[in-house]
């Protein structure tokens, strides 16, 4: 074998390698959430096909679902590193400009030690989370941030009719009257 042959097989060869680890969904989305409005497939063709369709599958912005006031995501949690517990936390924050306020927190387990990918369902609820905010999403155990997104969420705030009901007492101002001559009877004594 000559010398060109032999570095021509060890191109071919490393660029096969590196075209396998190109397409390992962990590898490609390592410490990244990716944020669906359905459930993605088990499978997949191959590791690039499933890149690609997780790619398709992400989203950023979800929209209210308006009977129960809720948003409902899957969750794609691609960590960083290995989950060393079986217990991990979901935490939401309220992203201000540069600024972050904490909204809540779900903890939740795994089947095992070790887990690379976790696979959840979510709901956001109205109540804590409000309306039209962006969201900064994280996994975290043991106080270590394993993986993150932002997401947008979408929806309508309270409505007001802008009416407002008053006594004729109040609206006469007779109650300050009263409470004023209270008042200096009052200092009187």
């Amino acid at each position: 074998m000559t010398t060109r042959s032999l570095l021509v097989s060890a191109a071919l060869v490393l660029f096969a390698v590196r075209s396998a680890a190109a397409d390992d969904p962990n590898r490609v989305f390592s410490g990244q959430i990716i944020a669906m409005a359905k459930r993605p497939p088990a499978t997949a063709k191959s590791p690039g096909a499933y890149v690609q369709l997780m790619r398709k599958m992400k989203q950023f912005k979800f929209v209210e679902d308006k009977t129960n006031h809720t948003w409902t995501l899957w969750l794609a949690c691609f960590l960083s590193s290995p989950l060393n517990d079986v217990e991990y936390s979901i935490k939401y924050y309220e992203m201000q400009g540069r600024t972050q306020q904490f909204l809540a927190s779900s903890d939740n387990f795994t089947d095992s030690r070790g887990e690379k990918t976790i696979l959840t369902k979510v709901t956001i609820d109205k109540k804590w989370a409000g309306v039209n905010k962006n969201l900064l999403v994280r996994i975290e155990n043991k106080g270590k941030v394993l993986a993150s997104t932002q997401i947008q969420i979408i929806g309508e705030g309270e409505r007001f009719s802008g009416k407002v009901n008053f006594s004729e007492e109040e609206a006469a101002g007779k109650e300050d009257a009263d409470d004023d001559a209270k008042k200096k009877d009052d200092k009187k004594k």
